[in-house]
């Protein structure tokens, strides 16, 4: 009787992404709506009542080629885990499912080998491409932070002091000290391709950018928010194109440091990285809300996530003990999911977790302070 095949977990992962169309066609199969952009294979979630497609990714090329996330719970995994989510079992019952869907338990000694090549092969263009990425990556970061550096640290009297006063409610000459991550670029290139139409925007426009750093405090990218004068009543706001907002490399995990609040004399305090134990941030989604957290609470830190999906994925310091999510006020099923899911992950990192979301009737923190501020005005008048 021949002995039976073993492999290793990493070796089977590697068959399967060797045939990862099939892999993805049989776990995650094509639904109404389903389209591929860019490499990423969108789909329903083959582990729960998906309704809709756009939550739900994997990815079909380059060195993550395989690895899978459901923006709508926070969910992630690779190629294994997503046999896993299909068939809602654990490690053991999805390598036992890789290796009957590969035919590991009948297949001929030919047929092993063949795949075994076929892996290695696999293994080894991910680990160019990922060398490949690793250097655009880097190069992206590069880009990011000349356009940062190439910013003007002043912003008083810019477009960027006048959006957040005028338009936003935000007066930084009422904070103190300007926020050190934020800072004015007078022409900063906007370049855009509609996925749907094919057409092609550049421009320059002035902007509002702002330094994204890791938890350590390493730059790895830079937030644009470009501006210009509304026709409609003068004032400045986002500039009129199809995506005013925009980052330039990497932020998952990673924030804006927005505001340190303040000492207990009255000063700057420590940076994020270097915080005293015990700490409490805010977590905002957008730099708005950030500023708005400064602004009513300046003796707090605050920092902005970019996004929803990033406001659990965040990595803080260890002195981090206590967070306070700044959500948004959304009545979508999806962004409900990502708020608790964001909450439990910081949760699990052994942080106390609290929540506001605005109760004056708006959208965002940012509605309410405005909110507040017209009613001051009526009040005065």
């Amino acid at each position: 009787m021949a002995a039976r095949q073993t492999y290793s977990i990493d070796q089977i992962k590697d068959m399967l992404l060797a045939q990862l169309a099939g892999v993805v066609d049989h776990y995650a199969p094509p639904a109404p709506g389903s389209y591929t952009h860019h490499g990423l294979y969108f789909t329903l979630n083959p582990g729960r009542a998906d309704r809709s497609v756009g939550s739900f990714y994997i990815r079909m090329t380059g060195p993550r080629a395989g690895n899978w996330v459901d923006h709508a719970t926070g969910e992630f995994g690779d190629v294994l885990d997503l046999v896993a989510l299909s068939c809602n079992c654990d490690l053991m019952g999805a390598l036992a499912e890789a290796r009957a869907w590969l035919g590991l338990q009948t297949a001929s000694a030919e047929d092993i080998a063949r795949r075994k090549r076929a892996a290695q092969a696999a293994a080894e263009r991910r680990r160019k491409q990922a060398a490949e990425d690793r250097e655009n990556a880097a190069r992206r970061s590069r880009a990011a932070q000349r356009i940062f550096l190439s910013a003007q640290e002043r912003l008083r009297d810019t477009p960027v002091a006048r959006y957040l006063r005028d338009r936003r409610g935000i007066d930084l000459a009422r904070l103190g000290r300007q926020p050190g991550a934020i800072r004015f670029h007078p022409a900063c290139r906007y370049y855009d391709e509609d996925p749907e139409t094919g057409e092609v925007i550049e421009a320059e426009f002035p902007a509002m950018v702002a330094a994204i750093c890791d938890a350590r405090g390493n730059f790895t990218g830079v937030h644009r928010t470009w501006l210009a004068i509304d026709r409609r009543d003068g004032v400045w706001n986002k500039a009129p194109v199809r995506q005013p907002k925009k980052v330039l490399g990497d932020y998952a995990g990673a924030g804006i440091n927005i505001w340190r609040g303040r000492g207990p004399r009255g000063g700057k305090p420590a940076s994020l990285p270097q915080c005293p134990p015990g700490t409490r941030v805010y977590l905002a989604e957008g730099i708005e809300d950030a500023l708005s957290v400064a602004l009513l609470l300046p003796d707090e830190r605050a920092v902005a996530a970019i996004s929803l999906s990033n406001l659990g994925a965040l990595k803080l310091p260890e002195n981090v003990s206590e967070v306070t999510l700044v959500a948004d006020r959304d009545e979508n099923e999806q962004a409900r999911a990502q708020l608790l899911r964001a909450a439990e992950l910081h949760q699990q990192a052994g942080r106390t977790v609290r929540l506001w979301q605005n109760p004056l009737g708006g959208k965002d923190l940012n509605d309410a302070l405005r909110a507040v501020q017209g009613q001051r005005k009526e009040g005065a008048a």
